[in-house]
């Protein structure tokens, strides 16, 4: 067996066809590709034509929305071919695919199986397919590494087909590239975290709209880093590192805590709906966060994007004092990273009581490098867990006392 492929990103498609080769030239394609007849040949868009020539076969595909050069992309092999219809929320019906060699081809199909289900969560949550009238697939490829989001026809490595739907979170991960990367395209690459930030982000809101906030939590959980070495935003050489990819997705979390369930989810639909098929930059984000939630974002994303590096650390102490019956709590909270100076972010403070009272959940905004929050209980509290909903990319210790 042996496969044709490319590897494009972020500008290596200039290598194999004449192109100005940046995010922001999108263009449309007709892609012709002759190979040997026993040979399936795939590209982005939609199936126009095969034709046949004594032992040659080319494949015409075609694009009907526009597309950035690093997603163009070329496959071809002795493919065995498995679809599906789904039908979109705005009644279009799209072609999913799957292209594997013979070897790997029952294994691919299995993975794959769940495709529709992905797409109806992020439909939903999102916005419609933007490639309605072209399809969306997966095709196997030998790069070692993982997948590419390809605009309609991911490729993804033959390690990660296993026929067990072990690299599930990776294919979600793909397909949520069609809204944030493929539709919605980076102005430049300094931008990246627009796609790998939103895209590994959406891998955890899939799991929490399939089951529950506990399942977007032990997603996101193994993602949690220090992350100190350079900025969100322009990256210079960590272009594809845990930074973008996990840093980006705990970044949107903890921006969905910042300005409230609601009007994250409106952020994401109108980001989609604005710019599709087009470009976006970080500021355009900022400026659309900060139109539909009426607050003003400039430190959050300074200190999460543009200029911090790491992440929060945070020691505190706490202490009861009963005084008429009541209870007076004094919490004392230092900062003390150094990737920068003063974090301001809502804490939550959860409250346990020894006497079969429900736990107390209190918000505070912190906004200084130290801060002390005085409170008062009719009972008295045995236990404080600060940020117990795990919203912030925090290190937190209590001081010993």
């Amino acid at each position: 067996h042996w496969v044709v492929y490319n590897l494009s990103e972020p500008n290596y498609a200039s290598t194999w066809f004449p192109c100005i080769d940046i995010p922001t030239d999108k263009a449309l394609t007709d892609m012709y590709i002759t190979n040997d007849s026993s040979m399936v040949s795939l590209s982005n868009g939609k199936l126009i034509a095969t034709s046949t020539d004594s032992s040659r076969r080319t494949y015409h595909w075609k694009t009907f929305y526009p597309i950035s050069t690093y997603l163009m992309a070329i496959y071809s092999a002795d493919y065995k071919t498995y679809s599906q219809k789904y039908i979109s929320i705005t009644g279009d019906t799209v072609g999913l695919f799957c292209y594997a060699t013979p070897g790997k081809f029952e294994d691919l199909k299995k993975d794959f199986s769940d495709h529709s289900s992905y797409m109806k969560v992020f439909e939903e949550m999102f916005g419609p397919y933007a490639f309605p009238k072209e399809k969306y697939g997966l095709a196997e490829y030998w790069w070692s590494y993982g997948a590419m989001e390809s605009q309609t026809i991911t490729g993804i490595g033959s390690n990660y087909i296993t026929g067990r739907k072990f690299f599930k979170d990776m294919m979600i991960h793909e397909l949520a590239h069609h809204w944030w990367g493929d539709a919605v395209s980076p102005k430049t690459w300094k931008d990246i975290w627009l796609n790998e930030g939103f895209a590994t982000y959406s891998e955890a809101l899939y799991w929490e709209k399939e089951s529950g906030f506990s399942a977007l939590q032990s997603t996101l959980g193994p993602k949690f880093n220090t992350f100190d070495h350079g900025t969100l935003y322009n990256p210079v050489d960590n272009l594809f590192s845990r930074l973008i990819y996990d840093k980006g997705a705990w970044v949107l979390h903890m921006l969905r805590k910042e300005i409230g369930d609601d009007n994250f989810f409106e952020v994401l639909r109108t980001y989609f709906k604005t710019y599709k098929y087009k470009n976006a930059s970080t500021a355009d984000f900022k400026r659309l966060c900060e139109q539909v939630s009426k607050k003003k974002l400039k430190q959050f994303f300074d200190q999460w994007i543009f200029k911090g590096e790491g992440i929060i650390e945070l020691e505190y102490d706490w202490k009861v004092v009963k005084n008429d019956g009541n209870y007076s709590v004094k919490i004392n909270i230092e900062q003390l990273q150094n990737g920068y100076d003063i974090y301001k972010f809502p804490l939550d403070l959860k409250f346990s009581f020894k006497e079969g009272k429900e736990p107390v959940l209190i918000t505070k905004y912190i906004n200084t490098r130290e801060a002390t929050i005085n409170l008062q209980f009719d009972s008295k509290p045995d236990k404080l867990l600060l940020d117990p909903d795990r919203w912030l990319l925090a290190i937190i210790n209590e001081r010993d006392q």
